[in-house]
């Protein structure tokens, strides 16, 4: 339950966010992409920050100087301004955050309580708090709350005691503590003496700010923490500091519902008072997602069945719906503020999955009172809400289950007609049980859900529909993935087995009501021996609502109960072999246990009596011995009795002094420990890191082997087959040189021909003009010789003809000539390239290894001169 919160401390940046649907989208738009690179340059700067601080305050340790304090409170300014909040979220492998929180807890313990320094320690661990994984990391693993509540009782100024009862507050929320440890009387102590310390004794006195804050945290403390309780109990007087709180309201309701009701009986009015006082803080907590504090409210609501009034109340309270729709009203009005921050939506998501099961934990109560409590009224609004929801990681679950509870305990099936009326949200989340990504629980949800749509006549069509039969192989494939022959020898998920469960109850209520379709495949399904040792491991799980569906199960007709019966019967007589081993070892080990706690008491708890003191606290005891014996008690001189109980007063507070001490150092030692192995585990992630990236570097490098090396064997058969062709080509290109010699020689013989023929016609020319001169009478020889004439010219046109084709051939095969010659200095430019190529693949791969080499090189040297470097002092 959460306590009164001032709010004097900023919260996050952007303190709205806008409520949508959350459904996960697998692919990556580049403002992704963008996102994803600021985001590894936004760690890149705060382990940077967080360097420079280790090293100022490793500076500061050695030095001492005022110079180094100055450059200390202007890194840890810088980390509180300039560092995000979640950046100091502990992430498997970050070695640098687990040593910062090492270095501000040091540094913190080293700081005098009036150095500003210290300040604004307290104010970056206010800072980092803000991030919900940051903020149990401060509490559990780097022990923080010791080392503030130290420093809150040496605090005399008000501003501060009043930062530090802000960051305690908030430290606080839902803090587990198992034991005793030394700082608690301290803190509680104080804390009461602030409760009390308010100005005015009468009735009329107002609680203060700081008394407000002070009881925030005793209840915190308080809560679940039986060993605080007892420690409290015994250290304060109850009836006064319950009367002191009786004005502080809704804290003062909390702090006697923690006490018992023996100390405060509780009118009905009251508790009824109280719970409206609680939903409005809830309604408070949703306007900035306050994760921690609304959890502190769900959960003590949800325990109430402890305390028999608030119980009641809470039964016969009869504002529920009025109550809840002030809770939807504030959630929907957000949706008009942007909340992107990733921080924020996560807050959101969690604050919506502590509403959703307080919603879902009221309406079970309705159960109880024969359904007097109702949210009919409420309901579509309700689910209009859910179904924005369903398949968020974070608050999935929750609002499947609320929606399965409204189904259960809601009037005239609302929610059954909606659901019949619009099946897309339906076929969306039996979509989401079969992919493999989903989470077990989400599935589990999805399950229970079909199987109370299954039992509503309006949607039991739909549920038939939407579900087909493969559906049941791809969910039970995880256990049906098990080895038949060592069943009990192979692992299997708590989780996976509940699924696997409400998987087989779904297909058993399918076959109930279509036989001829699912009987067959639900009776081979249970003669398997993986599903039958599933149902074993569900018996012995100890979960009722598994243990409920396997009995359920156990109804029908084919089911195996030998088989089933001889695994259950096999894994608790395994779990009984190993609770004896146990047992006997245990008993060797407690006293070897008791026998050093023994012997370290005995150690640290020497007296230092000298000689004479131990005598006469030996005669003493001798001399009242002897009158015990005699019978003569009423002769005792009461100054020896009264001197023996003061020497035994002084030794038993010398000893509790020294084992205080001795707890006080065993808790020094343990913060220590356990900061040293947050630091050893975060170390030895980054290796398994680092081991895990140098393997897959190894293996990349190797596929790029292989990869150069096939490339090199297709370039070698590619340059192969080039010298075939150019071979080829070759013996070609000397059959066209034999043939265009052929040619040239029958060229040269048509020239001289030609030659001759044109002698010829020259000398038959001047014959005519001779005959034609000097013989008029032979006409008829002339006609002879003009037709000869005619026919060599026709001879000649012809052979001319021949010639010109001859030449265009002979230019052809010129041309083709050229071109091949053209291909061959191709082939052998390629060729050449090629090679070349490959001579530049080799070195540049013997250039990246020795670069590889120097940057490996670079890097240390870089290291070790960061390392050396030291601030010089300014003059």
């Amino acid at each position: 339950m959460s306590t009164l919160r001032i709010p004097t401390v900023a919260t996050n940046g952007s303190s709205s966010s806008t409520i949508g649907n959350c459904n996960n989208n697998n692919s990556e738009s580049p403002q992704q992409h963008s996102s994803l690179a600021h985001q590894d340059a936004g760690v890149a700067e705060a382990i940077g920050y967080m360097r420079e601080f280790s090293d100022k305050a490793a500076t500061y340790h050695q030095l001492k100087t005022e110079e180094s304090l100055v450059y200390l409170h202007r890194s840890i300014a810088l980390l509180g301004t300039k560092v995000q909040p979640h950046y100091y979220a502990p992430t498997p492998g970050n070695l640098e955050l687990a040593r910062f929180f090492m270095d501000l807890h040091a540094l913190m313990s080293a700081l005098d309580g009036e150095c500003e320094v210290l300040w604004a320690c307290v104010a970056l661990v206010q800072h980092c708090s803000r991030n919900l994984e940051a903020r149990v990391a401060i509490v559990e693993k780097f022990c923080f709350v010791p080392l503030l509540s130290f420093l809150l009782k040496k605090t005399e100024r008000e501003e501060r005691v009043y930062r530090l009862l802000v960051l305690l507050q908030d430290l606080t929320y839902g803090i587990h503590i198992a034991w005793e440890e030394p700082y608690l009387p301290v803190v509680l102590e104080h804390l009461v003496d602030i409760v009390h310390n308010v100005e005015g004794d009468g009735d009329g006195a107002q609680p203060t700010a700081h008394a407000l804050l002070a009881l925030s945290i005793l209840v915190n403390l308080c809560y679940k923490n039986f060993v605080v309780l007892f420690l409290f109990l015994r250290s304060v007087n109850i009836s006064s500091f319950c009367k002191r709180i009786m004005k502080y309201g809704l804290l003062a309701y909390k702090m006697l519902i923690i006490l018992s009701e023996d100390v405060h009986a509780f009118e009905q009015r009251e508790l009824h008072t109280f719970l409206r006082t609680c939903f409005a803080g809830i309604e408070d907590c949703l306007k900035n997602w306050n994760v921690a504090q609304l959890r502190h409210i769900v959960d003590y609501l949800l325990d109430s069945q402890s305390h028999a009034g608030l119980h009641q109340a809470m039964l016969s309270h009869s504002h529920y719906c009025e109550d809840v729709e002030k809770l939807l009203d504030q959630i929907d009005s957000r949706s008009t503020m942007d909340d992107s921050h990733e921080d924020t939506r996560k807050h959101q998501q969690i604050c919506l999955d502590l509403v959703f099961r307080l919603i879902s934990y009221i309406l079970d109560l309705s159960h109880e009172q024969s359904n007097v409590i109702s949210l009919d009224a409420i309901t579509p609004r309700l689910y209009e809400m859910l179904a924005e929801w369903l398949v968020s990681d974070l608050c999935g679950v929750a609002a499947i289950e609320l929606l399965s509870t409204l189904l259960r305990r809601g009037k005239g099936a609302a929610v059954a007609q909606q659901i019949a009326r619009e099946p897309a949200n339906l076929v969306s989340l039996v979509a989401s049980a079969e992919r493999p990504e989903t989470k077990p629980a989400h599935v589990v949800a999805i399950l229970r859900l079909l199987l109370d749509l299954l039992c509503e006549p309006k949607t039991e069509k739909l549920v038939l529909s939407k579900v087909s039969e493969s559906y049941f192989d791809k969910i039970l494939a995880s256990p049906l993935a098990l080895t038949p022959q060592c069943l009990s020898g192979q692992s299997l998920a708590q989780a996976e087995v509940a699924k696997a469960i409400f998987c087989l109850l779904l297909l058993i209520n399918f076959a109930s009501i279509a036989k001829k379709a699912y009987l067959e495949k639900c009776c081979s399904l249970l003669e398997q021996p993986q599903l039958q040792y599933t149902l074993a491991r569900g018996m012995a799980s100890g979960n009722e609502q598994v243990v409920a569906a396997v009995l359920q199960i156990a109804r029908f007709e084919h089911f195996p109960t030998s088989a089933v019966a001889k695994h259950l019967a096999s894994i608790n007589s395994g779990r009984l072999n190993c609770s004896s081993t146990a047992a006997e070892a245990a008993p060797q080990q407690q006293q070897q246990q008791q026998w050093y706690t023994l012997s370290s008491i005995l150690k640290c708890h020497r007296t230092f009596i000298n000689k004479e003191l131990s005598q006469r606290v030996g005669s003493l005891v001798d001399n009242i011995s002897g009158i015990v014996r005699r019978n003569e008690l009423q002769s005792v001189p009461v100054s020896q009795v009264i001197e023996l109980y003061n020497h035994r007063i002084d030794s038993l507070k010398s000893g509790m002094l020294s084992v205080q001490q001795r707890l006080e150092q065993a808790n020094n030692q343990l913060i220590g420990s356990t900061q040293l192995s947050n630091v050893q585990n975060a170390e030895l992630e980054q290796f398994q890191t680092k081991n895990f990236e140098l393997l897959i570097s190894q293996e990349r490098l190797q596929i790029q082997s292989k990869d150069l090396k096939q490339q090199t064997d297709k370039l070698k058969s590619n340059m192969s087959n080039l010298l075939k062709q150019l071979s080829e080509n070759e013996d070609h290109l000397k059959a066209s040189e034999r043939r265009l010699a052929v040619k040239r020689s029958e060229v040269v013989g048509l020239r001289t021909d030609c030659e001759e023929l044109k002698a010829k016609l020259s000398s038959k020319c001047e014959e005519l003009t001779k005959l034609e001169t000097f013989s008029k009478d032979s006409t008829s020889r002339i006609d002879k010789l003009k037709k000869s004439v005619l026919a060599y010219e026709q001879d000649i046109k012809e052979k001319m003809r021949g010639i010109e084709e001859r030449d265009r051939e002979l230019a052809k095969t010129h041309k083709s000539l050229e071109e091949q010659r053209e291909g061959r200095k191709k082939s052998e430019d390629l060729v050449s390239v090629l090679e070349t190529q490959l001579q530049e693949k080799k070195e540049q791969i013997e250039h990246l290894e020795t670069e590889l080499k120097e940057t490996e090189d670079m890097r240390k040297t870089i290291m070790s001169l960061m390392e050396s470097k030291k601030p010089k002092r300014k003059n």
